[in-house]
């Protein structure tokens, strides 16, 4: 046997007091008194000490009964003498019993002062049943304080219980650390301890935190002037008296030993003279019937921990009581208590064990939660996954809870992840949204949090979470989480869940950016087109990838630096129809869900396509025209033959360069001098003026219409030409050379004159008007003609090569 340490006071003694049955079938069954239910006339209690080596146990021990019914009993307590408390003894039980008092004198017991202090009146014996309740609740607290392992819902219902019996109900906070609980009830209980912190954390008091409270709880139990020890440090205590008032009796309360002994503690010291100490321990028999309770709802606990299972009242009939063994009527059989109280002794049953579904019972350590109508269930390495029933006994006798639970194992969350459309709703700046984890059985979970990656000033931010069907409800395949995202980045985080063990497993998950979007399709592309180069324009186009359309294919090119626009190459198969849809799709990164536009591409019928120009004949000029050249200032004609040509369709003229404004014309229109006429479905007579354009301009044409313009086509370069009408030459007798004289119009072109194509003689002098300005005059010197009918070479202005006139040297 261990020594015996008091969490106050000082070890008394360490007995073992049972209870054995006259009945054949329980006489080599004793039990332990502290726990019995029903103490019932004929029964034995057994006194044994305790002793560690070398120890002796000097002085008288006695029991005190307390009859269940004092009427029948015919007296109001039952004294025995005392016995040697160095011996092992026993007393039989004459009446059914309510209360028992071991009293142990260290220096012997006078029965008469025994009786003479406990029979004075009934409102002493009153007094001791209370004393025995405070008692057991007061031993109840200490064990759970001071037990290794104990859950803090196993402490937290014995503070409940604690504090009820000594007269006080605080509100205790759930959510609150176990030792600021236990701060407010011992404040609410005595207000002179809110001055003293026997749960500081300075060096000198933070030693030990429960076995702080265990001495607490002891000495408000003793109630006498104490020291509380704490680290070593002595801090002095008036907490009042609670208990007795100061006599030769003297408290006791006992502590939970191997083998169900008890380990007496009470206060030693000097007593008043010609006096001699004696302590008192009391236990209530509560007479209580077996308590008639089913498993409750939440009847799905966690393989290897500790785990609380609610039980429910049944509605069965309660039990007799047992008969007595003599047969004197004024002794019947009482009425056992009812089934109201049957939380109140839940914790005095016995040998509380696991049945599975086969095999053999498995003994299961419990501990009663009566403030929350549950109970503890430690379950062990032995225990395996499976269904099991609960049983107890209550004394000798069965008790069986009603219902089945199941034991299942921890999720590991190895397979644990976000359902692919929630990971594709975790996006940032999206306010609350709802997610749904998948790949586990989440029934034990009890706290989610979410912390982002790869951030060393990052915390981790509590998530809230709903179970289908609720905590321990059975398997339950899938957990929804509410995600604040506003103002998160972007990123990988992890979820952290914690189930009812308290460990930590990560599920990975991403914040996204904003779901990509594409705002210029859809792109009309004429029927017969193969390829299409596009630009597309949007947000997020850099997170696009594998684009494919329905009909053709489609490759991506860089995405700018911002995202906003993308080149893409569009390519179509052969045989579209005029009005068919082409939709697009594409995969987005770290999304399931693809970017798809319905009708991205939409075929129209193919574009005009001008095959042919004629160039009405042009008038004989004076200086040759190059082919693709027409002079500038005429007006003249042309017949357009178009493939394709779309109603409602158009002709727009223009310079290549674009150095001159467009002229743009429909059939039946006219703008100045120029006019446009349909013909036939594929013919357009286009009258226009060259002088509409500057010298230079390549003139070209091209065929609008609402499913695309034509590609354009070249008419020719105008040219802006001077027309000699009159030629004259007067030789130059000191030079030999040859004094001409033009009379013409646009002569201002002409740069030089000769009369080969490799001699040209540059025009120093710039023409001068003739009459109205319309006809000028260019004087210019040349050499002596090769022949007579040589003809005349101009240069014109902007040209490298001469060109050829009708003038000649004989002409004139």
């Amino acid at each position: 046997m261990p020594p015996l340490i008091c969490a106050s006071g000082s070890a008394i003694a360490t007995v073992d007091l049972r209870v054995t049955s006259p009945s054949e079938k329980h006489q080599n069954q004793p039990l332990p008194l502290r726990t019995m239910n029903l103490v019932e006339e004929g029964d034995v209690i057994r006194y044994k000490p305790v002793l560690r080596p070398h120890e002796q146990r000097k002085g008288d021990v006695t029991l005190v009964l307390i009859p269940a019914n004092k009427k029948a009993a015919r007296e109001n307590l039952k004294v025995f003498e005392p016995r040697d408390a160095a011996l092992a003894t026993q007393w039989t039980v004459p009446w059914r019993t309510a209360l028992v008092a071991f009293i142990y004198g260290p220096s012997g017991l006078s029965v008469k002062k025994v009786e003479r202090f406990l029979d004075s009146d009934d409102e002493l014996v009153g007094e001791l049943a209370d004393y025995a309740d405070k008692t057991e609740k007061t031993e109840a607290l200490i064990a759970a304080l001071t037990t290794p392992g104990n859950s803090s819902a196993a402490v937290d219902a014995a503070l409940q219980g604690f504090s009820s019996k000594f007269g006080a109900t605080p509100q205790l906070s759930k959510d609150a650390p176990l030792n600021q609980q236990a701060s407010v009830m011992f404040q609410t209980l005595n207000p002179s301890v809110a001055a003293i912190d026997p749960l500081s954390s300075q060096s000198s008091q933070g030693v030990g935190q429960t076995a702080g409270l265990a001495t607490l709880a002891a000495e408000m139990f003793f109630g006498s002037p104490v020291g509380l020890a704490a680290g070593g440090t002595a801090v002095l205590l008036d907490l009042g008296q609670l208990a007795f008032p100061r006599s030769e009796f003297r408290s006791a309360f006992s502590q939970t030993m191997p083998d169900d002994a008890l380990g007496l503690c009470g206060k030693t010291g000097a007593s008043a003279a010609h006096t001699r100490l004696a302590y008192i321990w009391a236990t209530r028999v509560p007479n209580a019937a077996e308590p008639r309770l089913t498993i409750g709802k939440e009847n799905s606990l966690p393989a290897s921990v500790k785990s609380p299972l609610p039980l429910a009242a049944t509605d069965a009939p309660a039990p007799k009581a047992p008969a007595l063994a003599s047969p004197d009527a004024t002794k019947s059989p009482q009425p056992l208590t009812a089934a109201a109280d049957d939380w109140k002794y839940l914790g005095r049953a016995r040998n509380w064990t696991l049945q599975p579904a086969s095999g053999k019972p498995i003994p299961v350590k419990v501990q009663v939660l009566a403030n929350t109508k549950s109970i503890e269930l430690d379950l062990g390495k032995d225990v395996k996954p499976g269904t099991y029933t609960l049983a107890a006994n209550w004394d000798w006798d069965p008790l069986q809870i009603g219902g089945k639970f199941d034991v299942r194992p921890l999720a590991d969350f190895a397979s644990a992840k976000l359902k692919s459309a929630s990971q594709d709703s975790l996006v940032t700046n999206a306010g609350k949204v709802v997610l749904t984890l998948q790949g586990a059985d989440f029934e034990f979970v009890t706290k989610v949090q979410i912390k982002k990656l790869n951030d060393e000033f990052a915390s981790a931010s509590a998530v809230p979470f709903v179970l289908p069907k609720g905590l321990r409800d059975g398997v339950q395949d899938h957990l929804d989480i509410q995600v604040d995202t506003s103002g998160m980045d972007t990123g990988s985080y992890k979820l952290m869940l914690s189930q009812v063990d308290g460990k930590e497993h990560d599920i990975p998950a991403k914040v996204l950016p904003a779901f990509p979007a594409i705002t210029n399709l859809p792109v009309t592309v004429n029927q017969g087109v193969s390829t299409v180069q596009v630009n597309l324009k949007g947000t997020g186009l850099q997170y696009l990838k594998n684009v494919k359309l329905s009909k053709g294919t489609a490759a991506l090119g860089p995405a700018s630096s911002d995202g906003t626009s993308r080149a893409a190459t569009f390519q179509f198969p052969a045989g579209l129809t005029v009005g068919a849809g082409v939709s697009l799709s594409a995969a987005v990164a770290d999304r399931s869900t693809s970017l798809t536009i319905d009708d991205a591409v939409t075929v129209v019928a193919p574009r005009p396509a001008i095959t042919g120009v004629t160039i009405s004949e042009l008038p004989e000029q004076s200086v040759h025209l190059d082919k693709g050249e027409l002079p500038g200032g005429l007006i003249l004609s042309a017949m357009l033959h178009v493939a394709n040509l779309p109603s409602q369709s158009g002709v727009r003229l223009e310079c290549a360069d674009g150095d001159s404004p467009a002229v743009t014309l429909h059939p039946g229109q006219q703008a100045g001098t120029a006019r446009l006429e349909q013909l036939t479905a594929d013919q357009l007579f286009l009258t226009f003026d060259t002088g509409a354009w500057s010298n230079g301009c390549g003139v070209q044409v091209t065929v609008t219409s609402a499913v695309g313009d034509s590609a354009p086509r070249p008419i020719a370069r105008v040219v802006d030409l001077p027309s000699v009408d009159q030629f004259n030459l007067v030789p130059d007798a000191d030079s030999g050379e040859i004094n001409a004289t033009l009379i013409g119009r646009n002569l201002e072109t002409i740069e030089k004159t000769g009369w080969s194509p490799d001699q040209g003689t540059a025009v120093a002098a710039l023409p001068q008007p003739l009459g109205d300005g319309r006809r000028q005059k260019l004087e210019v010197r040349l050499t002596q003609p090769p022949s007579p009918d040589a003809a005349l070479y101009v240069w014109l202005r902007g040209d490298s090569k001469p060109r050829v006139t009708t003038v000649h040297a004989t002409a004139y």
